[in-house]
């Protein structure tokens, strides 16, 4: 048996305001008319833990929130949900614990490593997260497969309907029958069996080919790639020597391209130099005739005029001023001086025009030889360029082109000469492939057959408490038992031919002992096996139909609430008996010591006149 799962209460916030619904006991009743809200309170009673197939109903959405308090192995949570918005985060709160930090998980993830709160809760009741192809089973499955029996399918359906792949599913993982190895080598097995068919496919369209003529002589194919090998193999030598004088060549072009750049780089550094040269010459040559005027004017003096009248003053007598006549001291000593300071600045500026107008003829001569050079080193790069390397290019390109054009012609002639040879490639690979496949099948099979043994020890087993289950609400019941495989049942009553769920009648008690019937036997059968992990809550929507009739449906239906109250009796391995929910159109016949009866009318709705939660 798994852990036990006990819930407290329900509660919901409305305006700001808290009510709370109370499950005091282990076994209680939802009593009401139809259409008085029993199946919207069970839709809305396992809502807070995550479940995505719970339906939404109106009363559930004008809430702001939904909370369920429940115990796991004796352990309290707490579960809050958003009414108006599915898809918000669910908290999940350890009370238990002051120090445990309050959950805040999805309800649905995209990221594989993120948990929801289905898987978190799923976790709690020790149930394995088990996946077969596009079957899962998640706390979902598990719900509407062994925890609860809803009002529309109940009668009409086989544990909730829903697809059988994943009702086999969460059962295996119930009865501890799921086996991660298992499944990884069904998978194998299956995958190295379609891998086999494939080749097997492919071989017999090849050999079609071959018989309408469609593939071609692998001889001659081969003969022809061989002989476009050597072919390419020559090519490939000539574009390798090709390439070889092509880099040689290069090598030398970037020789001549370097003395050039050397040429050029002089040339333009003796030209700079003449150019500075010039540039002196030029002023020194200017300094020299304004020195050379300056003693022309000296030695020559012109004829002066008066400062004040402006006529031409009378010669004088050396040592006299031209302008008034008196003798001017040292006058003639001071233009001794100016004419012998000129004349020695001159001779100066003279012999150093002749010194840079020697230099001058050397620069000048330089940089023609520098001109010549850098134009010398410029054919010669051009020239070689011109004879040597664009022939050698010319050439490596061709034999390159003509290498990579064989190359293409013996890789088309493998293709061809593959697909020649693939009947005989191909049988290789089917044989290899019908090996792996027997190998994958052998140790799928060895674990298989193992773990069938226990598969059909846990299915009889759980029939025999199918069958006590089923005769406890139909004694008429004579035989009964689950196939081993999809876990579908048969059952039949004396003096009747045995008949599986869907041969039962359209709907009605028939079908709804069946479904009920069953899950109670599946928890007897977790308190005897302890890989059965099966959860002891049970949420059954309305199986009582005829309660409130007479005959035979109401006698169906008072044994039916005699087993209930039975299953409750019987305590879990952690201490906690099986918890029961159920809910009826009529009330209960007499008092049943420990059942709680909830009556739900229009009066009374189980949302709208709920006691407020004071806590």
């Amino acid at each position: 048996m798994g852990p036990s799962l006990v819930i407290e209460r329900f509660e919901f916030q409305r305006g700001g305001v808290w009510y709370a619904r109370y499950f005091k006991g282990l076994v209680t009743f939802l009593v009401g008319h139809s259409k008085a809200g029993k199946s919207t309170a069970v839709e809305a009673l396992l809502y807070p833990l995550g479940l995505t197939t719970a339906t939404v109903m109106p009363e559930v959405r004008s809430c702001q929130y939904l909370r369920l308090v429940f115990r796991v192995a004796g352990v309290r949570w707490q579960a809050t949900r958003s009414g108006s918005d599915p898809r918000a985060r669910v908290s999940l709160k350890n009370l238990d614990d002051p120090r445990a930090i309050e959950r805040s998980l999805a309800v649905t993830s995209s990221k594989a490593t993120e948990m929801t709160a289905g898987a978190f809760v799923q976790d709690l009741l020790g149930l394995s997260a088990a996946v077969r192809g596009t079957s899962r089973a998640g706390l979902d499955e598990f719900y509407t497969t062994v925890m609860a029996l809803r009002q529309n399918t109940i009668a009409s359906e086989f544990l909730g309907g829903g697809k059988d792949a994943s009702r086999v599913l969460a059962l295996e993982v119930v009865l501890g029958l799921w086996n991660e190895e298992l499944a990884g080598l069904e998978k194998n097995a299956s995958e190295t069996e379609s891998r086999f068919r494939a080749a097997q496919s492919a071989l017999r369209q090849f050999k079609k080919l071959r018989d309408t003529g469609a593939l071609a002589d692998p001889d001659s194919v081969r003969a022809e790639c061989e002989q476009k090998q050597r072919e390419h193999q020559a090519a490939a030598g000539r574009w390798q020597k090709a390439a070889g004088a092509l880099t040689a060549a290069v090598g030398e072009h970037g020789r001549l391209v370097a003395l050039h750049k050397a040429a050029d780089q002089q040339r333009r550094k003796a030209a700079r130099q003449a150019e500075v040269v010039q540039g002196k010459l030029s002023r020194v040559m200017a300094d020299q005739a304004r020195t050379e005027g300056e003693l022309g004017a000296l030695l020559n003096p012109a004829a002066q005029d008066c400062s004040h009248c402006g006529q031409v003053l009378p010669e004088r007598a050396p040592g006299l001023c031209p302008q008034c006549g008196l003798v001017h001291p040292g006058g003639q000593d001071r233009r001794e001086r100016q004419i012998a300071t000129a004349r020695a600045r001159s001779e100066r500026l003279a012999s150093k025009v002749k010194a840079l107008q020697e230099d001058m003829t050397t620069v000048a001569q330089a940089a023609q030889e520098a001109e010549t050079a850098a134009a010398d080193a410029l054919a010669a790069r051009d020239a070689y360029d011109r004879d040597h390397v664009a022939s050698a290019r010319t050439l490596a390109q061709s034999t390159e082109k003509d290498a990579h054009g064989l190359s293409r012609d013996v890789a088309q002639l493998k293709r061809r000469l593959q697909d020649a040879d693939y009947i005989s490639a191909q049988e290789t690979a089917v044989a290899a492939a019908k090996e792996a496949m027997e190998q994958a099948q052998a140790a799928r099979d060895a674990v298989k057959s193992a773990q069938e043994v226990r598969r059909k020890e846990v299915t009889g087993r759980w029939s025999q408490f199918f069958l006590e289950r089923l005769r406890q609400i139909n004694p008429a019941v004579e035989a009964a038992s689950i196939d081993p495989l999809d876990f579908t049942t048969r059952a039949k009553e004396h003096g009747d031919v045995d008949k599986t769920f869907a041969d039962s009648s359209v709907g009605g008690s028939p079908r709804a002992a069946t479904n009920v019937a069953l899950l109670l036997a599946l928890r007897d059968l977790g308190r005897v096996d302890p890989l059965v992990r099966v959860p002891p809550l049970l949420i059954i929507d309305s199986p009582l139909a005829g309660l409130g009739a007479t005959g035979l449906d109401q006698d169906t239906s008072l044994r039916l609430i005699d087993t209930l109250i039975s299953i409750a009796d019987d305590p879990s391995a952690d201490g906690y008996a099986c918890q029961v929910i159920a809910a009826t159109n009529d009330p209960l016949p007499r008092p049943y010591p420990g059942v709680r009866e909830i009556h739900i009318n229009d009066e009374h709705r189980f949302f709208d006149h709920a006691p407020v939660h004071a806590g």
